[in-house]
């Protein structure tokens, strides 16, 4: 078999052959974690060739033959891998002439531990007590060729007949029905398990699941089967999932006004998940935490997560699954699109979570703060290779394309943007769809210029930073003039950011009419002037961007910036643009545009904030402030200061729960806890040790509380509580339970334990998908920041093997690098990735090191007006 070599520009497949009908049929070994499969594909040859290029990775094709639907000839090919490009080119000494075929292939792959392509999964059983293995598969973006041997690309629709061979106790599942199960008639221990023809679809959609599993059902009003898998013995850890998963169906299908296609929607967990979850059609899979809710045991948080997950997988049954991107480039109408209705759909099933208002705190600002990188890139990239493509999904694809279509949503109108979904979904319903695609039919549902507008937010990186002056002031108005640039972290632009120009939905509120936003025309130009009539800046304000609608900042003047402040104290602003002032406050000091001083100034407004959404930016911004003023000798005064400023709201919140508080309470008061435990408030940490204690006595821990009491116990620096811990991490079935200790060790300030959390995320005992997070919760703090690096460096052999260039890599580059603050460890950081390079993450890795440079220069600039602020305050 021979094997291409050399740097060859990266290349579609070629477009000569085409698969019609996938019948595939594998057996999973799983004891020697192999599998063996045989496919016939039907085809379409569309000229003439001798050579058939599909993809094809860690696979050994045994056989490759092709026959003709014309006359019934069969050939056989020689097989050759382009291990490069992930390829394999069968060649045939005859011509292969226009017209449908079956090309058949036998093969062998491996169930590897890498969670991609077709993989094992190690579990413990009650029933057998012992660890026990299932099989299961993540394909997106680019592993359906490690399963089988196929043209792997989102615009290469197909239909598949999956079968899968598989032991009699085990459960079989895929994205269809099964329609037949019987006995291997060569081993009676076997079963042969086939499934429905899928709808035409993607490769990476495809799934199949071999396990033990518990399984709830439900029906949607129009008889869709909606069902949940649970591990053994949690069956009741799957209700709430359930019940969102039929809600989420029956809003998407009254939202777009179309029907979901598939006769059923199962949703399972995996053990070991790379991901959250994956929207493969009719069967997504999760990882635990993402999926099962304990009664009992798991947190506020936890079930907005799981909700908002499931939202975001079913959106993708439209967005995605029924209508493809044409290639990776176009990924974010896939995640963008799914995390914007994600929002929609939760708020509608849970308002009780006040969901669609913490759009802004969890979406736009992730968003804003990756963008404002010059190692940022457009919504609309061009990727080719494997690595390219995974390193594309982050908060850009997601969070900034779910922020550009809230803008878009908020410009047009709900009504509009319905009628120009439906329209998008229904034209390209089964096929593929570009970006433009979806402008061309917002635009004729609106009637507004949105192929104009919405291409200055996905085809160019950033977003504009728009800087606030006043033309003119009469007795009853107030002319303002508006001028953008591109926003940069570092507050120098490049020549080519210089040029950059976006199309602006503008609208403002008042202090006359806080309630009520103003529109005004697309801001198109370098500058432009709106006027204010019946408006007097006499004792008044006035703030752009309500509700962080627009996907920019703002500069305000200085007089502005304090009559916003005060408007923040009386809460006289709105929660959503009370989060957004400090929000952009603190990146505007960031880039050296204003003071710190005005920041802590700012900060001060908020001493009775109730609301957790604005609470959301005062932690944010609490928090970068900490690792930054750590590095000088005003920490003491900042800590009193933090302690100061949020112990109003913790006298206001307390430390217990109250019988029928609101969801949205419960998590700002975890914020709470967990910033004054930072600044090592006596009473908080005292009140966490009592209620430790009780726990571990027998008496219930509220789930909302018990990560900050974890953290507290921990810091505290007590042996004794450390190894209770531990004790409860064994004990604990539950992955969120475990996940909540394991990251609370890292909270360690004992450079024993610290070193002793780093080993303990690479044992056997934390889960491969979630050690990167104990090495982060250590790299978090001071104490532990430069040990996790060393640790990250000693064990780089592990981490690639254990992550690669997938996403994992990329949030612990990015959480291990950003918090330094020095030349001497961006060189150093620089020169490690320059000898162990990471394909695909190398924005990634510009971007911590840009991190370090930023957090350097404040650290330059800010000392001496540090010094000269606590001196005074």
């Amino acid at each position: 078999m021979a094997h291409s070599e050399g740097n060859k520009p990266f290349q579609r497949l070629p477009g000569n052959v085409k698969p019609i009908l996938y019948d595939i049929t594998l057996k999973p070994d799983l004891v020697n974690f192999t599998f063996a499969g045989i496919q016939s594909v039907q085809v379409e040859v569309v000229s003439s060739t001798n050579s058939i290029v599909l993809n094809s990775t860690e696979i050994e094709i045994v056989s490759a033959s092709f026959s003709s639907i014309n006359d019934g000839s069969e050939i056989q090919g020689s097989i050759s891998y382009d291990e490069k490009d992930e390829r394999a080119i069968l060649t045939f000494n005859e011509t292969i002439k226009p017209g449908k075929g079956h090309l058949k292939l036998v093969f062998n792959g491996i169930l590897n531990d890498k969670m991609v392509g077709f993989y094992r999964t190690q579990y413990r059983s009650p029933v057998t007590n012992k660890d026990e293995y299932a099989a299961t598969t993540q394909f997106e973006p680019t592993d359906a060729r490690r399963a089988f041997p196929c043209w792997d690309e989102p615009s290469i629709k197909a239909k598949f007949n999956i079968t899968i061979i598989a032991p009699k106790n085990r459960m079989v599942l895929s994205n269809t029905n099964i329609i037949k199960e019987e006995t291997d008639p060569s081993n009676e221990q076997l079963k042969i398990v086939s499934f429905e023809t899928t709808p035409i679809m993607s490769t990476y959609l495809v799934a199949f699941v071999v396990g033990e599993y518990e399984e709830l059902e439900s029906a949607t009003a129009r008889g869709t089967k909606i069902r949940v898998y649970a591990p053994l013995g949690k069956k009741g850890h799957g209700t709430f999932a359930l019940d969102d998963a039929v809600a989420y169906i029956e809003f998407f299908e009254d939202y777009f006004k179309i029907n979901y296609p598939l006769s059923k929607l199962d949703h399972i967990s995996v053990p070991d998940f790379a991901f959250n979850a994956m929207e493969n059609w009719g069967l997504v899979t999760y990882r635990e935490t993402a999926l099962l809710i304990d009664p009992e045991n798991s947190s506020c948080s936890a079930k907005q997560s799981v909700a908002q997950v499931i939202a975001h997988e079913t959106a993708h049954q439209w967005f995605g699954d029924l209508v493809t991107m044409e290639w990776w480039t176009h990924l974010w109408l896939n995640e963008g699109f799914a995390t914007f209705m994600q929002y929609l759909a939760v708020e509608s099933h849970h308002p009780e979570f006040e969901f669609w208002k913490q759009f802004a705190a969890v979406s736009s600002i992730a968003a804003l703060e990756l963008d404002g990188s010059h190692e940022s890139h457009p919504i609309e990239i061009p990727v080719g290779a494997p690595a390219e493509i995974n390193s594309i999904f982050d908060h850009i694809s997601y969070h900034k394309g779910a922020s550009v279509i809230r803008m878009c949503h908020n410009w047009i109108g709900d009504q509009a943007f319905r009628d120009g979904m439906k329209d998008y979904l229904t034209i390209h319903a089964y096929k593929n769809a570009s970006t433009g695609d979806l402008w061309k039919a917002l635009e004729k549902a609106s009637k507004k210029p949105v192929e104009k507008m919405m291409p200055t937010w996905t085809c160019q990186m950033g977003y504009p930073l728009i800087t606030v002056s006043i033309s003119s002031v009469s007795d009853t108005s107030v002319v303002i003039n508006l001028k953008q640039e591109k926003f940069c972290i570092d507050g120098k632009m490049s020549d080519s950011e210089s040029n950059m120009l976006w199309s602006i939905p503008i609208s403002l509120v008042t202090s006359s009419k806080p309630g009520e936003a103003k529109q005004f025309d697309l801001f198109s130009d370098r500058s432009m002037n709106i006027t204010l009539d019946s408006f007097s800046l006499k004792n008044g304000w006035f703030k752009l961007n309500p509700s962080l609608y627009g996907f920019y900042r703002v500069n305000y003047p200085v007089d502005m910036w304090s009559a916003l402040g005060q408007a923040v104290k009386n809460k006289t602003l709105a929660p959503l643009d009370r989060l957004q002032l400090i929000d952009d406050i603190l990146a505007l000091n960031l880039a050296g545009i204003v003071s710190v001083a005005e920041v802590l100034k700012m900060l001060q407004n908020y001493d009775d904030e109730d609301d957790y959404v604005a609470w959301c930016g005062v932690d944010k911004c609490l928090s970068h402030l900490d690792i930054l003023i750590s590095y000088t000798d005003s920490y003491e005064s900042f800590q009193k200061f933090g302690k100061k400023l949020v112990s109003k709201a913790y006298a206001r919140l307390g430390f217990d729960q109250k019988p029928g508080e609101a969801n949205t309470t419960s998590l700002m008061r975890s914020l709470v806890l967990s910033r004054l435990i930072s600044f090592k408030d006596e009473n908080v940490i005292a009140e966490a040790k009592k209620k430790f204690q009780a726990h571990v006595n027998g008496q219930s821990l509220s789930p909302d509380l018990r990560h900050s009491v974890y953290i507290a116990v921990v810091k505290s620096g007590d042996s004794d509580f450390h190894e209770t811990l531990l004790k409860l991490y064994n004990e604990t079935e539950l992955q969120e339970e475990k996940v909540r200790i394991a990251t609370a060790l890292g909270a360690t300030l004992d450079d024993k334990k610290i070193q002793q959390t780093l080993e303990f995320s690479f044992s056997e005992h934390v889960r491969t998908q979630n050690s990167w997070q104990v090495i982060v919760s250590v790299a978090s703090t001071a104490k532990g920041r430069l040990a996790a690096w060393k640790f990250y460096e000693k064990n780089i052999s592990e981490v690639k093997e254990r992550y690669g260039s997938h996403r994992s890599s990329s949030v612990l580059i990015e959480k291990l690098c950003q918090n330094f603050a020095s030349e001497e460890m961006a060189q150093k950081i620089t020169d490690f990735f320059e000898k162990n390079h990471f394909a695909g993450l190398e924005k990634v890795v510009s971007r911590a090191i840009e991190k370090i440079r930023v957090n350097t220069a404040w650290l330059n600039r800010e000392v001496a007006p540090l010094r000269e602020f606590f001196s005074t305050h």
